[in-house]
């Protein structure tokens, strides 16, 4: 270097904010190159100016929109700038990582603690490899709160789940009720099922798309995005079994009349427009309002979440005998072990079948 100045500009069609956003990158990217081949080379930054960073950098490219803001970049933003942001990375030590985690699990679950700290671990891994520190803080000596103190999420036993059916099929837009009761697809299954994907030669469905929404990080608002699944094992068929769900599913409109304009709806469940259902409208305007009618009805029901519907589901299925392969198959999930922790709540009733027919077996 020969002590010119360099000056760049940096414009944006968006606003001043993403300009200085834009600037700033420049300027990381920058100085970092003027740091290559230097062994002792360390360039000072700040947490919360690299954390950014390196998201954008090492993982926006590779993963999807929805995973990015709610996996990467909500934890940075929410939880781990508000602590660190002022602090530079080189001066972060194991002592600093392991008090926030002490502090966080106070506050958050387990799960929460631990995707703020793989995030960590990829700043700080990425840090190290573009001499923005010499050594990461992440350390073996770090302690995680244990998963044993998540709070057990509840399902419905049979005689609960037969009432809730029952109003169900009753409830003016009952059917996203009796598909999640009586399949076990979760909210973003649910209202990323297209027409398309019911069978009606084999009586099934065909679970492909997931619909969900995020904040964008590119616009700073929120969007709504049918792309596929979580994973490939996500993607399964489910046979309808139950006559009075297929013949509502059957009978349900495929289009929606608006003044003298007719709608040809794409998604099964969807908006009174006929669009795709934002997810929390649908909450606020379907879900919840069915959970408060079956509670009134019936005091001794309590009001669930869609994800406990999806417990429901997969509990009564192993506790009426179901193989647990063909349980996970039906779920979408990887493997046993996935089952078994999140969806096994074996209640004494069940025991007792075991018990008695263990018994039986042996008289």
């Amino acid at each position: 270097m020969d002590g010119t100045v360099i000056r760049k500009s940096v414009y944006s069609n968006k606003s001043k904010a993403d300009a200085r956003k834009r600037a700033e990158q420049f300027r990381l990217e920058y100085e970092m190159e003027l740091c290559v081949g230097g062994s002792g080379c360390i360039t000072k930054r700040k947490f919360s100016d690299w954390a950014l960073y390196a998201l954008e950098t090492y993982k926006k490219p590779y993963v999807k929109g929805n995973t990015y803001a709610g996996t990467y970049l909500a934890p940075v933003n929410n939880h781990l700038i508000p602590y660190f942001g002022k602090m530079y990375v080189d001066e972060i030590r194991p002592v600093h990582i392991q008090k926030y985690i002490n502090q966080a699990a106070k506050t958050h679950a387990p799960e929460t603690v631990k995707k703020d700290f793989n995030v960590m671990k990829l700043i700080f891994d990425t840090a190290v490899d573009n001499q923005v520190c010499s050594k990461s803080p992440i350390t073996k000596s770090i302690k995680l709160p244990k998963y044993e103190t998540t709070q057990e999420k509840q399902s419905y036993t049979q005689e609960q789940y037969e009432v809730a059916y029952s109003l169900a099929k009753e409830y003016p837009s009952g059917l996203s009720l009796m598909l999640m009761l009586e399949t076990g697809i979760s909210r973003s299954e649910l209202l990323g099922l297209r027409w398309s994907d019911i069978d009606t030669e084999n009586r099934c469905i065909h679970i492909h798309q997931g619909l969900v929404a995020y904040l964008s990080a590119d616009t700073g608002k929120h969007v709504m995005e049918s792309d596929g699944l979580k994973n490939k094992f996500r993607e399964r068929t489910i046979p309808i079994v139950d006559d009075a769900l297929w013949k509502r599913l059957c009978q349900a409109p495929k289009t929606v009349t608006l003044g003298k304009k007719v709608i040809l709806t794409e998604q099964v469940i969807h908006s009174p427009e006929g669009n795709a259902y934002q997810p929390n409208n649908w909450a606020n305007r379907v879900f919840r309002p069915f959970m408060k009618e079956l509670h009134k009805l019936h005091p001794g029901v309590p009001e669930l979440s869609p994800h406990e519907l999806r417990h429901t589901r997969a509990t009564l299925w192993i506790a009426q005998g179901m193989d647990p392969y063909m349980a996970a198959r039906l779920l979408g999930h990887i493997d046993l072990s996935m089952l078994r922790r999140r969806y096994d709540h074996t209640s004494p009733e069940t025991l007792r079948k075991a018990i008695q027919t263990a018994k039986e077996g042996a008289s």
